[in-house]
């Protein structure tokens, strides 16, 4: 739904930020494999696929920055996530990073929305 992050202080603030995410059935994969793959485009299967959640954006120093869905910032943003990697560039720092969404059970496009009860 939404991707929410504060630049850090003056002086130490990226660039810009890309925002990547990955849906992956526990069964199939673990989260090691998950977080050894981060910084890889390409991985030896097709159950880990990392697709752009907001492409590279500019950021400024002592500012909140909120990137919506509805607006059109968010990409693949129906899509189920269960990781997301952070790329800064050049380097710098967020004191502050916020992904929402809404639980889904299962994946993909017949992914059903979570009941309150199971939460």
């Amino acid at each position: 739904e939404s991707v929410a992050m504060d630049g850090h202080f003056k002086g130490n603030f990226p660039e810009s930020v890309a925002v990547d995410g990955c849906h992956v059935d526990p069964e199939e994969i673990s989260d090691e494999a998950v977080c050894a793959s981060a910084g890889e485009e390409n991985t030896q299967t097709k159950v880990l696929e990392w697709f752009p959640l907001l492409r590279r954006t500019p950021m400024t120093a002592h500012a909140e920055h909120e990137f919506l869905r509805e607006f059109g910032h968010v990409a693949n943003g129906r899509r189920g996530v269960t990781h997301a990697r952070i790329s800064i560039t050049p380097d710098g720092g967020l004191s502050r990073v916020r992904i929402y969404g809404c639980p889904k059970m299962g994946g993909g496009s017949a992914a059903k929305a979570v009941p309150r009860s199971h939460l």
